[in-house]
Formats: structure tokens, sequence, C-alpha cells
């Protein structure tokens, strides 16, 4: 996996207050990094507090400190009390980036996919979203913002075996949707990316991620004929954060190396 020079967009975030959720390993935490290198103070949350403190130190290596925060999303008194020790600690919130998602079982036949499997994405990925939502909006609202969801190829595409992951991503997407309408007259801009696989923890896991033939077969349908390095999607929410992308809201980004070219055909 190679990572990209991220120094054009140096300076892009000066000033702004970031929550990444996820952000304890992975694209998450690359998206941290990504954003305190831009400029941003950055709330690092993550349901491993350990790897929370971890990134949240590390982020002094690329500018400034973060505050590592311990939050399951799926519980909503958990995700209120994460944004209020940000705004606390920071002082304001100008950011939300959304990453947060349990991955642990993405694959399951439709007819296989128990009510438990769906509860755990839908309860990590699209609760966990609507919470920070909600959680965040009345900060966002005082002086405008940006929020960034994490959606999937997989939900455009409906790719089979992934009824539970497939359907939470695209309920995501809804609601990016329905807030970018709602918040828009409140300065607040909601985007979605949607990134294709790519090669770091939390991702290509289980049998997506049993052998190398797997991987290979997988990068074989990707046009770019690459994984995705995690900064790849990191400068992409960068920009999404950034003034740079100051008339954009309601949109699906597909970063992805082009293995959804045909989508929505």
């Amino acid at each position: 996996m190679t990572e990209r020079n991220l120094a054009f967009l140096d300076g892009a975030l000066k000033d702004k207050v970031a929550i990444v959720t996820g952000a304890g390993q992975g694209v998450g935490r690359d998206t941290a990094i990504a954003m305190t290198q831009a400029g941003a103070r950055v709330a690092v949350i993550d349901i491993n507090g350990e790897n929370a403190a971890k990134v949240a130190a590390e982020l002094a290596d690329h500018g400034a400190p973060g505050l590592g925060i311990t939050c399951d999303v799926s519980k909503r008194d958990q995700v209120e009390a994460a944004v209020a020790a940000a705004v606390a600690e920071f002082g304001g919130l100008d950011i939300v980036f959304n990453g947060a998602h349990n991955l642990r079982v993405v694959t399951s036949p439709f007819m296989e996919t128990s009510e438990d499997l769906l509860h755990a994405h839908l309860h990590s990925g699209f609760y966990g979203t609507y919470y920070f939502m909600q959680a965040a909006y009345p900060h966002l609202k005082e002086r405008g913002g940006s929020i960034i969801n994490v959606g999937s190829g997989a939900g455009v595409k409906g790719n089979a075996e992934h009824l539970a992951y497939a359907a939470t991503k695209e309920a995501i997407r809804a609601a990016t949707r329905v807030a970018a309408r709602e918040w828009g007259q409140d300065g607040i801009r909601v985007n979605t990316i949607c990134p294709a696989a790519w090669d770091t923890p939390g991702m290509l896991l289980g049998p997506a991620g049993a052998d190398d033939a797997t991987k290979e077969r997988m990068r074989a349908m990707i046009p770019l004929r690459r994984f995705a390095g995690g900064n790849e999607t990191a400068s992409v929410a960068v920009f999404l954060a950034s003034d740079a992308a100051s008339y954009m809201t309601g949109h699906s980004f597909m970063v992805d190396g082009g293995s959804n070219i045909d989508a929505g055909r």
C-alpha cells in the first residue's frame, strides 16, 4: 500500500475542530492524521480507548495533540458525552467524520443473514452516524461546518452476500441527503465518501482477507489495479471538510479506483 504526499492540503483546515469516529486504526486513523496535518484539532473517537489514546498522542507528531475519547457509537449517551467532551476541550466543532462501523462479519448470504448481524451493522454504522449527526448539529450550526459520512460501493451496487453491510451503508447515504437538504440553510454541508477496499486493519478481514489469492481477485476488479492507501480516502475527507468544497453538499464521492464506474446504470 503506497501512501500519497498530502502536503498540498497543509493549512486547509487551519483553526478547525474535528471529530473522527473509528479513528483508532485504519482509515479513521489516517483521516485523523490528515486533518491534523491540514491544521485541525482532532478528537479521536474509538470503542477501544487504548487505541484512541495512542492515536491522539501520535497526532502531536503531525501538528497538534489530539483528544482520545472512548465511545461505543451505538450508545446515544456515550455519543453525546463524546461530542460534549470534544467541544469543551477545543471550544467548538466544525467537522464530523463518521467512520465507525463494526466490520467483524461483512459477508453473509441473504437467507443466512440473521437479525443479530443486521442489528450489529445498523447499530454501529447507521445509528452511530445518526447519533453523532444529531449530537453535533447544534454546535455545527453555531459556525457552519461539514459532516463526512462513509458509505460503500457495496451498497451502491448491491453486492451479493452483503445485505447487512450494504443496507446500512445505503441508509447512511439516505441520511446524508436528507440532512443536506434540511441543514444547508444552517451552513452545514453533508456528504458521503464511498471507498472501495483498502488493505488496512478493519478492512479485508474475514473471508475477504483470508488469503493472498482472494486479495488478488479483488484487486483485479479495480480498474487502477491496486487497493487504496488510507490517506487517499483521507485526502478526500480533508477536501470535503475544507472551504475548497464550500458549495458541495448532499453528494456521494466514489473513492474506489474506478470500481463503481457502472454504478446506477
